[in-house]
């Protein structure tokens, strides 16, 4: 009884605190009511049944037995009694009542978000994805990306060394890399609004639904700014029920997760005398105080050495808390949510913490016009870790002093290397966020078939970073201290007027018409100010105003406008036979003077078979459904100024004394500039099969971009560095298939496996040529070559290690003609293949010539030839469990740890690296050249070219939810308790952190930035 009360008690102070807009109801005479919702089917009960007194937000909604208790106004009230697949009714009140539901057939048919609008799913003509919230939701993030990984047949979400960190944000590519200078990324629409930048404002217990527009007829009606995917995130809104309060709390602990060994302290001693063994002359060993500092031999003694990841890498902490609160009557609907996330990093001096607040009010005027209003807030606050990677330092010396003080030079005064705890001590790097975004649409039913919308939205981010490296940093050692303040400031303005007709002629003619005009703005300024020379560090960047050194003061500021009209039409002929056409027309100010203006079309048609006359007798296909489109969009070209003169503040020297000036910026400008343009074919498939025991969907897709944007170096002499031009076409093909088996599906135990697989392939299909007929930029500098993808590996091709007894004197790499003339090879030495030669007339011949050329490198396309995931789901009675793999297959990348870290120059500076089995005369390795003191090994980049394939278990989670008895005696709706692991095992012969490539820049030191995790969660979810 006094946790009954208690739930009262809560419920009601929420409600003053997010609904206090609301009528309050004055006393009055009460009448009580009571009675039973069921099917009409099976006469089963109806728990959690609406039931709302007309005209009132007086309701409630029925227990488990489809029960219910009712005080109205007066005897002749009337009730809407409404439930999820069933038609809503409308009965007079009275006691005792007895109320059968009938099922609602169109209800049962999955209502979709598509721009502008919903469909019903049957009906829908394009490629359109739903992600599965209920498992999305698992992955504890405070990034909204990474819990699309795995769900969507074609998505990739793009790391880089940042977006691993707390409060990082990473990028989703869609069917592959369509462009190399202009966007690559897809956009988000949040609740029919385009979002310009990252969607770090939401939190994932407000989400209602995700879907993703896969094909350009379904992105054409965002233009030139949905051409590499869309988004669609629509947040939760109020309902016409009774009150519902629910809570939502997790706390989360992470782990590094590596799959490679570092040297010990006595292994990394004795590579240090190897390589400075194999510099020397007649392969002798150097005298030990020769090879090590006094405090790394004491070390050495001692036996005493530091453990950097253990000293350095702690466990993280994620502490989320979240609110809501909905209910509302037929007037009036509200949702209102607070949340409170918070992550500690696994790198000291790492964090986020967000506060959010979301207010979402649907208010009807009259019965034909109504508004909807939404507010967003946001608080954000970052810690930015240092760029510390753990593995590379030495880990001879000390981390601290007798006295427990913390060092600065672990291996003593004469070694450079600082150590990494006292660097992260002597930085500071912060940033302090706050957002809001505010959406108020009016709403006016013209007519039964006309409604038009005006839908209006301010968006306003500002942000501050402050940065601080202290005398005794490395980086501010030169300077005694830099502190740096950025500030920013970015706000977007948008109106739409959104005109839709729909009308149902007869049972065999069905027409849709969209028409929108659209006006957007965005702006863009940020004041960054750099100090160096600090006589008092106390007030770190703070104290900026007191620099005595060197003051740098740089102001940006930008603007971009952008105009749209377009319109969309639908026609559903005999409900089997869909088409659909849209135009989008955009006129943006960041385009070039003579192309401002571009047109979207796309066409799509879909053929629902299973509703012909040869398959009604069919009862195994519940659908099958042929899809076809096609759309030609342009890319947004994403910047400023890119076909623009532009100055750049620039002083001079006038009369023997210092004057302000300009002068030309860096970009040459081009005013011919065109857009890039991809035009995609898309056919699809979607069925269900067997009752729908089987549900799936295929795509086969070619999507093609023409005018190329490319960024090239000018002369000098011009007073430019570079320009924009377009310079060739690309191409991504590929096949997406998505299924959905399930298997069991009784009351209490249900079971079902999901998958989806993906394979695409992307190639650069022409460069254009200059003056001469030479393919602009197909060289190694910029990596593009015509026939092979963007960011293609193009690197001599590893042969192992040269041995003892080997024919040194007639080696290709020995060879006067080589292009890198090896005259000492020797034991230990990398082996190149000699794999093509080249005849008198400049042709490659495919046989060996006897030397290393050019010719000899081999492509390697970094992209996988496959990826997907595999999942099931498990439900028996109180109990569920989900598990989810996600599979990268044949993927390539270049190890940064092979590439820079281990072997050569680094252990000049004293740095340890990943532990591998190199060359000595004792110990003959066939995989890892000899360690080299004074430079990498010749040709150590074609060893660090590596397979990057790997299976990762993703997600484990089991949870119990209370039964409906149990919840009624508790006095809550429902509560749920759960346990979830997160990267718990990755199988993968790479070495490194992570396997994850980065897709737009194969040779990026990704995976040795902010290093990934596996982790653990505790949570529970309660409703009221």
């Amino acid at each position: 009884m006094k946790l009954k009360l208690f739930n009262q008690k809560f419920k009601l102070l929420i409600a003053l605190f997010f609904m206090s807009s609301m009528t309050i109801l004055t006393a009055q005479t009460v009448t009580q009511v009571n009675g039973t919702v069921v099917s009409s089917e099976d006469n089963m009960p109806l728990p959690g049944t609406s039931v709302i007194e007309k005209g009132t937000n007086n309701g409630t909604s029925t227990d488990f037995d489809g029960k219910f208790k009712l005080d109205v106004a007066n005897a002749n009230a009337i009730l809407i009694i409404s439930y999820v697949g069933f038609k809503t009714q409308e009965v007079k009140a009275s006691t005792n009542m007895s109320i059968s539901l009938v099922p609602d057939a169109s209800a049962l048919d999955e209502v979709v978000v598509v721009g502008y609008g919903t469909q019903k799913k049957s009906d829908i003509v394009n490629s359109v994805a739903t992600v599965d919230l209920e498992d999305a939701t698992l992955t504890p993030t405070s990034d909204v990306n990474e819990m699309l990984r795995g769900r969507i047949a074609g998505l990739q979400v793009n790391v880089g060394g940042g977006t691993l960190r707390p409060g990082g944000t990473s990028e989703i590519i869609f069917r592959g890399q369509g462009s190399i200078e202009g966007s690559v990324s897809a956009i988000y629409v949040v609740d029919g609004i385009i979002r310009d930048g990252g969607i770090e404002d939401i939190d994932s217990d407000d989400i209602e639904s995700i879907e993703f527009l896969k094909d350009a007829s379904a992105q054409a009606i965002y233009g030139s700014r949905g051409a590499n995917g869309v988004v669609l995130i629509t947040t939760k809104r109020g309902k016409a029920n009774k009150l519902s309060v629910s809570y939502h709390g997790f706390v989360t602990t992470k782990t590094i997760e590596r799959n490679f060994d570092v040297y010990s302290g006595q292994e990394f001693a004795q590579l240090r005398r190897e390589a400075r063994r194999s510099t020397n002359a007649g392969d002798e060993y150097s005298p030990e105080d020769v090879n090590f500092t006094a405090l790394e031999l004491e070390s050495i003694a001692n036996n005493d050495f530091v453990d950097w990841e253990e000293e350095l890498m702690k466990n993280g902490l994620v502490n989320s808390q979240a609110i809501s609160v909905s209910g509302g009557t037929e007037m009036t609907k509200v949702f209102g949510s607070i949340n409170y996330f918070k992550e500690g990093g696994i790198i000291p001096t790492s964090s986020y913490t967000r506060k959010t607040f979301r207010l979402n009010v649907d208010q009807k005027v009259s019965e034909k016009f109504s508004v909807n209003f939404d507010v967003n807030l946001l608080n954000d606050d970052t810690e930015r870790p240092a760029n510390v990677n753990v593995i590379t330092f030495s880990p001879l010396g000390r981390a601290y002093d007798k006295n427990g003080n913390l060092t600065r030079f672990p291996s003593g005064e004469d070694a450079s290397a600082v150590n990494p705890i006292f660097n992260l001590r002597e930085q500071q790097n912060d940033e302090k966020g706050n957002d809001y975004v505010i959406n108020v649409t009016p709403i006016w039913q013209i007519t039964e078939n006309l409604q038009y919308q005006l839908k209006t939205n301010m968006t306003r981010r500002t942000s501050e970073r402050g940065q601080y490296q202290s005398s005794l940093s490395s980086a501010g050692d030169d300077v005694n201290g830099i502190a740096r303040i950025d500030n920013q400031l970015r706000e977007s303005y948008l109106i739409e007027n959104i005109l839709t007709w729909d009308k149902e002629f007869n049972d065999n003619n069905q027409l849709n018409v969209t028409l929108v005009q659209s006006a957007q703005e965005n702006k863009f300024s940020r004041t960054f100010t750099e100090g160096q020379g600090f006589t008092n560090e106390s007030l770190g960047y703070d104290g900026i105003t007191n620099a005595i050194g060197n003051v740098t003061v740089e102001r940006d500021k930008n603007q971009q406008r952008l105009a749209s009209f377009l319109g969309r039409a639908r026609y559903n002929f005999m409900k089997r036979y869909l088409f659909e056409v849209t135009g989008r027309g955009d006129g943006a100010s960041v385009n070039s003077a003579n192309n401002k203006w571009s047109f979207n079309p796309a066409v799509s048609f879909a053929w629902q078979i299973h509703k012909e006359g040869f398959l009604k007798d069919v009862n195994s296909i519940q659908e099958l459904k042929f899809r076809a489109s096609y759309g030609s969009l342009v890319n947004d070209l994403g910047r400023a100024y890119t076909s623009l003169f532009t100055a750049v503040g620039q002083n001079y020297i006038f009369d023997e004394e210092s004057a302000s000036g300009y002068s030309p910026s860096v970009i040459l400008p081009n005013t011919d500039l065109r857009f890039e343009r991809i035009t995609t074919a898309n056919l699809g498939l979607d069925f269900s099969v067997f009752n729908r025991i089987l549900v799936g969907n295929f795509n086969w897709y070619d999507a093609r971009t023409t005018d190329l944007l490319l960024k090239r170096g000018v002369p000098s002499t011009t007073g430019y560095e570079y320009t924009f031009f377009n310079a060739g076409e690309l191409q991504n093909t590929g096949v997406e298939l998505s299924l959905t088996a399930n298997i069991i599906n009784t009351d209490n135990f249900r079971w079902s496996v999901s998958t989806n697989w993906s394979n695409n392939k992307n190639k650069l299909i022409e460069l254009y040529t200059d003056g001469d007929g030479n393919p602009i930029l197909a060289d190694d500098t910029y990596k593009y070559y015509v026939g092979q993808s963007v960011g293609v590996i193009y690197q001599y091709q590893f042969d192992g290690i040269w041995q003892v007894g080997d024919d040194f004197a007639n080696a290709p790499q020995a060879n006067p003609d080589s292009a890198i003339k090896q005259n000492n090879l020797r034991p230990g030495d990398i082996k190149i293949a000699d794999t093509n030669g080249v005849d008198d007339n400049g042709n490659v011949t495919g046989v060996p010539d006897g030397k290393i050329t050019q010719e000899d490198r081999v492509f390697t396309d970094p992209n996988p030839d496959w990826f997907g995931s595999v999942s099931t789901s498990l439900s028996y009675k109180g109990f569920d469990l989900f598990v989810d793999f996600y599979i990268v297959e044949g993927a390539t990348k270049v190890n940064p740890f092979l590439n820079t870290y281990n072997n050569g120059g680094t252990l000049e500076s004293k740095l340890n690296g990943v532990k591998v089995d190199y060359y000595t005369p004792e110990n003959p390795s066939t995989t890892f050249p000899r360690p080299n003191y004074d430079a990498a090994p010749t040709y150590l980049n074609a060893l660090a070219v590596r397979d990057a394939s790997y299976v990762r278990l993703r997600t484990v989670s089991l949870g119990y939810s209370l039964s409906d008895a149990v919840n009624a005696q508790l006095g809550l709706d429902q509560i749920r308790f759960y346990v979830t692991g997160s990267n718990l095992f990755t199988n993968t012969d790479y070495i490194g952190y992570s396997p994850e490539v980065n897709i737009r820049d194969t040779y990026s030191n990704a995976d040795t930035g902010y290093p990934d995790a596996r982790s653990f969660t505790f949570g529970v979810r309660v409703k009221f």
